[in-house]
């Protein structure tokens, strides 16, 4: 075969075909990947739900997911991950397995892991079994934190 011989251009196909695992071998780099070469780590699975400032519920809302809640609810809310925003506010009982709090909740939460931030204002009774609680943060109500025993 020459240099110069005249060479069929790939079919459509061809170029966008994943080359083979012989392919990929041969020309494997002798380095280490970069960062950008890298496979993606594996994603949470859990879907996310993202309530704006400007939405207003009356009535329940139920996720199994991840709620992201900037706006208004009189009702109850439950989520695997609750993360109620700066500006959110929650009339009502507040159920998951990890909440977050920036927001005002009146009501109650039951949780296993509590977080009230600064900025927020917490008129509840709250039953956890772990709480962390930032410097600024306001609490009326009781706290039953209570961790699970391992037998």
């Amino acid at each position: 075969m020459s240099l110069f011989a005249k060479h069929d251009k790939p079919s459509e196909a061809e170029r966008h075909r994943p080359p083979t695992k012989a392919e990929s071998q041969a020309y494997a780099p002798s380095r280490a990947p970069l960062p950008g070469e890298m496979p993606d780590p594996p994603r949470d699975r859990r879907e996310k739900s993202v309530v704006q400032s400007d939405l207003v519920i009356e009535g329940n809302l139920k996720t199994t997911g991840i709620l992201e809640f900037a706006g208004t609810i009189s009702g109850d809310v439950s989520a695997d991950t609750l993360n109620l925003s700066q500006g959110g506010q929650i009339t009502g009982d507040a159920k998951a397995k990890h909440f977050s709090t920036n927001g005002v909740i009146t009501g109650s939460v039951s949780a296993e892991d509590v977080t009230l931030k600064s900025k927020s204002v917490t008129n509840a009774d709250i039953h956890c079994q772990r709480v962390s609680v930032e410097s600024g943060a306001e609490i009326k109500g009781a706290l039953d934190c209570s961790p699970r025993r391992q037998s």
